[in-house]
């Protein structure tokens, strides 16, 4: 799984060049209930997406290793910081060490956006994710509502108008 999620990342690096500047958001049409899981953050407690009940949930799925990954935490810091009471915001690692890989590179780059660990992916797997980066935009009732494929501006005035959207749902 670690090949295909690798050929993928390459794939997306290879991608148009204004893809990266992307900040629009999948809606989907289809809305299905986001499976429930528990996840260790970096600090080695227990997440449990049960406590995110009433909240915008943003998982973005990603590697340390992945450029287009890493390449939209800042943004996902500042829609984190736009709406602090109201938006909970992951970057869900599926880094093969965890955190052995996931906590020096955030320390180096003074990443601030919170962390859960996923190395075996079995959340990832739930969620349908088959490359990354995938960031998953859930509403106020549990329900994925959004879907980015690649990296995104999520400090963009469309991403913030979605996730404003989704806030008023």
């Amino acid at each position: 799984m670690s090949a295909i999620l690798l050929l993928a990342c390459l794939l997306a690096l290879t991608a148009s060049p204004g893809a990266a500047q992307d900040s629009a958001v999948f809606i989907l049409p289809e809305r299905t209930p986001a499976p429930p899981f528990t996840l260790p953050d970096l600090s080695g407690r227990t997440v449990s997406s049960a406590q995110f009940a009433g909240k915008v949930v943003v998982l973005s799925f990603g590697a340390t290793w992945c450029p287009t990954c890493t390449s939209e935490l800042r943004s996902l810091e500042h829609l984190q910081s736009r709406f602090p009471n109201d938006v909970v915001v992951y970057f869900v690692a599926l880094d093969g060490r965890g955190e052995a890989d996931v906590k020096p590179y955030m320390d180096k780059n003074g990443h601030r956006v919170p962390v859960l660990l996923d190395p075996r992916m079995a959340v990832a797997r739930e969620h349908g994710i088959r490359w990354i980066p995938v960031t998953l935009v859930i509403d106020r009732q549990g329900t994925v509502v959004g879907r980015a494929i690649g990296p995104r501006e999520w400090d963009a005035k469309e991403a913030l108008d979605f996730v404003q959207s989704v806030l008023k749902r």
